[in-house]
Order: C-alpha cells, then sequence, then structure tokens
C-alpha cells in the first residue's frame, strides 16, 4: 500500500493519492438529450436506451482529433465505446435512484462560469458566441451541464461516505516520512559484456525462432495535400469597418436581455409522482403560501426551513440575476408577469410548485463595440473561411480525381504544400497523424493506390478537413534477410547473457555479505525516504523498506534495468511528520476509497444494466 502511494505521487504529499475524484467520461454521451433519434440501429443500448450512431461517431470523431492517432482505431472505438455506456448506465442508475437535476443549480452554473460573464455579471451575448464558435446551441450546453450535475451527484451519493480512522493516517503519515540511510553497490551488465560472446549459431537460432519480430508489414511512404478550413482562415483578414458594419446591422445580438431578481420556495414534485403524492405537496405548499399572505417578511425563513432547492433554500430562496431563457418556463412566465416585492404562488413547473417573490427588475444593457469587437472578427473569419472551404472542398475533390497521376495541380491552385511522409505501416500508428484515419489509411493500401500510383478520393479526416494522398514507395510485407538484422540479434543477446551474470554476480555478493564472508564496495551514504526515493527503481525502494530494522546492518538485492543492485541499509531515522500533513493524507485516503467505492457502485450498475453494443460500432473498419 506505502509503495503503491509512493509510486504515485510526484511531488509533496497532496499528490500521493489520486488527487480530485474525477470521473472522466462528465461530459460524454450528450446526444440523447437532444437528439430525436432515426432509423437506423443503435450503436448500443443500455436498458432499451439507445447510443446512436450519430453520438458514437461524433464522439470518435472529437477523440480522434484529441489523441492525434496515438492510440490504435480498434482500441479507440472500444475506449470511447465504454466512456458512453459507463455514462449512460450511470445516468440511468441516478434516475432510479431518486438523483434529479433542478433549473436554479443548471442556472448557478452558467451565471458562475466567468467566460459568460461580463463586468462581474452573467452576458447572454457572451454565451452565444461561445456556442456559435463551437457549434452548439443552448439546449446542448444545458444538456452537458445537466449531465455533469447528475453523475456528481451520484459521486457525492455513492462515493464521499469513506471513512478513514485517525490513527490510520497518523501511523501513515509517521511511515511515509521515515528515513533510511543505505548504501549502494552495483553490479552493471555492460561490465560483463566484454565476456560475453555469441557465436553465429546462437543468432542462426534466434532468428529462427523469432521470425515474426523480423517481419515487416505492408508499407507506404505518401506525398499529400490538406484543404481545411484551418488553413483558409489563416489567410482571411477583417477590418475593424467590417467588424463595426455587422456589430450596426446585428445591434439586438449585441444587447444584454432583461433580467430579473427572485426568491423562492420550491415544494418537489417527483416525476411519475401519483396524484396522492402530488397533492400532499400542493397542500404543503398551499400552507406555506397562505402564512406568506399573513407575513410576507418570514419569506427567508420558510425558504431555509422548507425549500426543497438545496441551492437557494439555503440562501433564504435567493436565485440571483437571471434572464427569461434561464429558466423554465412556467416560473419565467410568472416571474416576467409580476412586479418587484410582489408574493405569486403557486407555479407549477415540472420540478413541483414554486411560490416567488421577485425582488428587482435589472434592464438590458448594450455591449460596447470595443467589448466584442474580437469575437466578431473572429466569427466573421470563420464564416468566411467557412465559405471558401465549401467553395473549395468539390474543386479540389473533383481534380485529384481528374488527374489523378498528380497532386500538384490541385496544390498549386489552391496554394497548397505538397508535403511527404515517413514510412507508414498498414494498422499502425500513422505519422504524421492526419493521415491516420482509417478510410484514408484503406485508400493508401488499396490496389489503384499501391499498382497504380493514382491519387486518393478527396477524404474528410475531420471537420472541415480534406486529405488526397497518393503513393511514392512501397514495401510489400516480408521476413528481413539475416544480413540486416544480425547485427541487432548479437547485441540483444549479448545484453541479455551480461545481465543474467551481473545478478549472478549481485546475487553472489548478497548471500556472502549477510553470512559476513565478503567485503563489497558500497557507495557513500544516502538517505532515502518512500516520498523522496532519490534516483532509486521503485523495487529497490520496496526492498529497503521491507528490510527488519531490528537488525542492522541489513542487507537486500533487486535486479534493475542495467543488471542488479545491492543494499546496505545502515541506520533507521524516525521523522516526526508535521500535524498537518497526517490530516491531508486522511483527506486522500478518503479520495481513494471513495474513487474504489465509485467503481464498485459503477460495476453494480452495469451488472444489473442490459447492455448492447453493435459489434459493427467496435470494428476498426466500420464509419
Amino acid at each position: 500500500m506505502l509503495e503503491a502511494i509512493r509510486e504515485r505521487a510526484q511531488g509533496w504529499i497532496a499528490k500521493v493519492i489520486l488527487g480530485l475524484l474525477i470521473i472522466p467520461f462528465a461530459f460524454w454521451g450528450i446526444d440523447s438529450y437532444f437528439s430525436g433519434g432515426g432509423q437506423e440501429p443503435p450503436a448500443a443500448e443500455i436498458d432499451d436506451q439507445p447510443i446512436t450512431q450519430r453520438e458514437f461517431a461524433n464522439t470518435l470523431q472529437e477523440q480522434r482529433e484529441a489523441l492525434g492517432g496515438r492510440v490504435e482505431e480498434g482500441a479507440l472505438r472500444k475506449m470511447v465505446m465504454d466512456q458512453l455506456v459507463n455514462t449512460r448506465v450511470l445516468s440511468l442508475a441516478a434516475g432510479k435512484a431518486g438523483f434529479s437535476i433542478l433549473e436554479p443549480q443548471i442556472q448557478a452554473v452558467l451565471g458562475g462560469l466567468e467566460i459568460f460573464q461580463e463586468n462581474g455579471a452573467f452576458s447572454q451575448t457572451r454565451m452565444d458566441a461561445w456556442l456559435r464558435n463551437r457549434g452548439l446551441s443552448q439546449g446542448e450546453l444545458i444538456a452537458m451541464i445537466s449531465q455533469d450535475l447528475l453523475l456528481r451527484q451520484v459521486q457525492i451519493g455513492y462515493g464521499e461516505g469513506a471513512l478513514v480512522p485517525k490513527p490510520v493516517s497518523e501511523r501513515m503519515a509517521r511511515l511515509l516520512a521515515e528515513q533510511r540511510e543505505v548504501r549502494e553497490a552495483a553490479f552493471d551488465a555492460k561490465t560483463y559484456s566484454g565476456v560475453v560472446k555469441i557465436d553465429d549459431a546462437a543468432i542462426e537460432a534466434d532468428y529462427q525462432a523469432r521470425q515474426q519480430d523480423y517481419t515487416t508489414p505492408d508499407q507506404v511512404r505518401v506525398q499529400f495535400l490538406v484543404l481545411s478550413q484551418a488553413q483558409l482562415e489563416s489567410a482571411v483578414t477583417v477590418s475593424e469597418a467590417q467588424a463595426r458594419a455587422h456589430y450596426e446591422a446585428n445591434a439586438a445580438r449585441y444587447a444584454e436581455p432583461e433580467q430579473r431578481r427572485a426568491a423562492h420556495i420550491l415544494i418537489k414534485v417527483d416525476a411519475g409522482a401519483d396524484e396522492k403524492s402530488r397533492q400532499t405537496a400542493r397542500d404543503k405548499a398551499e400552507l406555506l403560501l397562505a402564512e406568506l399572505r399573513d407575513q410576507p417578511g418570514k419569506f427567508a425563513e420558510l425558504a431555509r426551513k422548507h425549500s426543497q432547492d438545496p441551492g437557494s433554500g439555503a440562501k433564504g430562496g435567493d436565485l440571483g440575476a437571471f434572464s427569461r431563457e434561464m429558466m423554465v418556463k412556467p416560473f419565467a412566465d410568472a416571474v416576467w408577469g409580476m412586479k418587484p416585492g410582489e408574493i405569486r404562488g403557486l407555479v407549477e413547473s415540472q420540478f413541483g410548485y414554486h411560490i416567488i417573490r421577485l425582488d428587482g427588475v435589472v434592464g438590458g444593457a448594450k455591449l460596447g463595440f470595443e467589448v466584442v469587437k474580437e469575437d466578431i472578427r473572429r466569427e466573421l473569419r470563420q464564416e468566411e473561411a467557412q465559405r471558401r472551404f465549401m467553395d473549395s472542398a468539390e474543386r479540389f475533390s473533383n481534380l485529384v480525381y481528374e488527374q489523378p497521376d498528380s497532386l500538384e495541380s490541385a496544390a498549386k491552385e489552391f496554394g497548397l504544400k505538397l508535403e511527404e511522409s515517413g514510412w507508414i505501416a498498414k494498422g499502425q500508428t500513422a505519422q504524421p497523424a492526419i493521415l491516420g484515419n482509417p478510410r484514408l489509411m484503406e485508400a493508401l493500401f488499396s490496389d489503384d493506390a499501391l499498382r497504380k500510383r493514382q491519387n486518393t478520393e478527396a477524404t474528410e479526416v475531420a471537420a472541415n478537413t480534406l486529405v488526397a494522398a497518393r503513393v511514392l514507395e512501397h514495401r510489400p510485407p516480408g521476413l528481413l534477410p539475416l544480413a540486416e538484422v544480425a547485427a541487432d540479434i548479437r547485441a540483444r543477446l549479448t545484453r541479455a547473457a551480461a545481465g543474467k551474470l551481473a545478478v549472478e554476480a549481485g546475487s553472489k555478493a548478497l548471500a556472502a555479505v549477510q553470512a559476513g564472508q565478503a567485503d563489497v564496495s558500497f557507495s557513500a551514504p544516502m538517505t532515502v525516504s518512500r516520498m523522496r526515493p532519490l534516483e532509486l527503481q521503485s523495487a529497490a525502494v520496496r526492498a529497503i523498506f521491507a528490510a527488519r530494522a531490528d537488525k542492522l546492518p541489513a542487507h537486500v538485492g533487486v535486479e534493475s534495468p542495467e543488471g542488479y543492485r545491492l543494499y546496505r541499509v545502515s541506520r533507521v531515522l524516525p521523522v516526526e511528520p508535521a500535524a498537518e500533513q497526517a490530516e491531508k493524507i486522511r483527506v486522500d485516503l478518503r479520495r481513494l476509497l471513495a474513487q474504489e467505492e465509485m467503481r464498485a457502485y459503477l460495476e453494480s450498475a452495469k451488472a444489473k444494466a442490459s447492455i448492447k453494443i453493435a459489434q459493427t460500432s467496435l470494428d476498426a473498419k466500420a464509419e
């Protein structure tokens, strides 16, 4: 346990045990919130709830671009599917367990995001510009926030109840702080390389036994062109006059909507509740409303005591300032029909029954041109680049098809640079990564590309990015001749034999010093702790701290990548850790246990769910 903690540490104790509890799929799998679906078979189904082909394909493409071809296609597809399945399983399990997200919670997140703020307040215009730049709708953003909040609720509900006794953390703090004085003796393989003799027969035998290691896959070296919106955008300029003209022509877009400040008391009604439960909630809300009509000054007190909105209840029902679009329609309609100071109820929404008090009206304000100028320029550049890309894409595709023996005409017409790759192996990661698109790779190893040296068709490898390529050289798969790999085989066999001799010598030296029969030349003393292992291998640290402290000096030995290391443990230096260190360890241990509990909950939920995955989605050739 202690060494597992040390190996994961990169710095001080706060980094020892996993850090914050984060599930990496919080923003994955949002398509079902805003997609109406289609007739195509789903990529997967969880309890009859589909993960659509569109959802899987979009997430897959995002991860391809993010990882830059560093993950093999089949493994990437499985990783994406696992993440989508995990997210959907947890979301469904959360719903069954009674977790839900209220509109004010979403509003609080939106209002707290600095990227959407102007002069310290939420700006609808800034959010709209951000959404446009990323091709998202407000509904999609709200869906992502809802899912993230829901999964965080699950994490808190099922993963934050771990308890760590104080004596355990104090004991661990002392063990982590403990230091040992050690000396090292090295038995390096390179010392024995000179006595190792590898004959030709051994090289021949290794070659015959490991021919799969000396077989090269199908390989190509290619010439390629890239036409992308990003390239075109770099050549687009937008003057201040153009930006100002756009600003004036779209004045309504750059005016912040009117906002209102209100407080509410929510008596929650769960989705699917029966009529009796709904009536019970309504009766409770009616009693509160009657009390408020007699004593309106008790609004904050009653909200803190009775409101079932956890976000605002503790603040006396205060929701802060919000625009009309940020609230569900029944709530917004009521607020925008009220006068400041007015109390209204009951207002029914999908969350239950609201009693609302309007606290103030914040008039909309127009954003100045200087504030939004750069956003406008960026938007206009992107729009112009997209227009140019759409105008060019068809011509580019036709040109590389109509002149299949060369890419030079397309390069000249569109001002593109002809680039060349190194050797690319079939089925392996391509460099540059942009050539690793499965459809493009399949085209590069097709008969037309290999035998006729014809251009591939223009392939969309990412959003608004086309690549056309042609094979310059081809290496068919085959066994490398022995003469070409003999030197490498000899070097590898020599290293292995020398390493074995080093381990034998080190093991003999360990036995001798333990028996008091030999004197080994050790290094100068060094002080090692689990948290400060110097440059020692983790196996060496484990051995050093496993040595008995009641019989010193103690000797331990471990194999290492270089050969063998022998250690003499001379002294144990107990160190009393700072008081706050034990508490930090306690917090980190709770996080570690919480993560394990969360993993166990996810596995339990998956075991109970009906999960059906379409194998075609995991096929590396599927698109």
